[in-house]
Parts: C-alpha cells; structure tokens; sequence
C-alpha cells in the first residue's frame, strides 16, 4: 500500500465511523460496533502506512544514516543501514549514494564490501604535539614538557 492507498483507506474509514456513531445513537449497538470496528481497522491501517512511508522517505532515511553514523564511529554499510530501518537493500543503497553524492560521505571499498564514511561525524583524536620540534605523545602520558627539546606540549585534534 503506498500514500494513496494509505490516503484512501483513511478518507473511507470516515463514512464507517459516521455511521457507526449514528447507528449507536439509534440504539443498533451490534450494528454500530461492526460499523466502528471497519472504520477504526481503516483508520488505523491508513495511519500506521503513512508514518512507515514518512520514516523511509529519502531527507528521513539521509537523516537516520547521519545519526547512524555518529553511533557507529563515522562508518557505515549498506547491510547496517538496511538493518536499522528495515528496508530493502536497494532503498539503502539509494540513501547512502544520495549522502555521497550530496558529499556528506565517501564510498570505500574493503575485502568484499563497501564502507561508507563520514568524516563530519568520526569522533577527533587528541595528542599532545611539541609546538617546537613537532613530537607527538599520548594524552595519556603524565609528561608536560617535550622530553626531545624541552618546550611545552600543546593538546591538539586531528
């Protein structure tokens, strides 16, 4: 079913639900309740389809996968995307070469299968660096000064 017949099945379910509230004023209870029930069933159905076409629409799924990403430490693959959202494979596809094409991301191929990265979203690693001689330590490292030349190290993202 897609948004028209998710349209459709909410615009029929009004004349059920009119006409079960005017069969249960009438005092046709039986009646009235089957007539409720079609059109609740209709409403219902119709609703849940449109939200589930709103979660895969391409800005929601290019959205998701962004956030996806930023979870995973700025990597994805099509088989994740197509888990996470519960898509078909080609629908994943089509998100991730979207974001690629609109350059949030880059494809890279390794072993048998393609990573999409995103490098906006990739968590920054700190050093200390000696502003002077340009040595690299751990953050880690109980050291203030550059053991080489002795000036101060200066903590830095990459």
């Amino acid at each position: 079913m897609g948004k028209a017949g998710a349209t459709a099945a909410v615009v029929a379910s009004i004349p059920f639900l009119i006409l079960g509230i005017i069969f249960l004023i009438a005092g046709r209870g039986a009646v009235a309740l089957v007539l409720l029930l079609v059109g609740a069933g209709l409403l219902l159905a119709g609703a849940l389809r449109m939200r589930r076409l709103a979660e895969v629409s391409p800005e929601a799924l290019a959205t998701g996968t962004i956030d996806l990403a930023r979870r995973l430490g700025g990597e994805v693959t099509v088989a994740q995307v197509q888990a996470e959202f519960r898509i078909p494979r080609q629908t994943a596809l089509q998100a991730l070469e979207m974001l690629r094409g609109r350059g949030d991301c880059q494809r890279e191929q390794r072993s048998d299968r393609d990573v999409y990265i995103f490098k906006s979203v990739m968590p920054a690693k700190a050093i200390k660096r000696c502003a002077y001689c340009g040595a690299e330590f751990a953050v880690k490292s109980a050291i203030r000064e550059c053991p080489n030349c002795g000036a101060a190290l200066e903590i830095t993202k990459e």
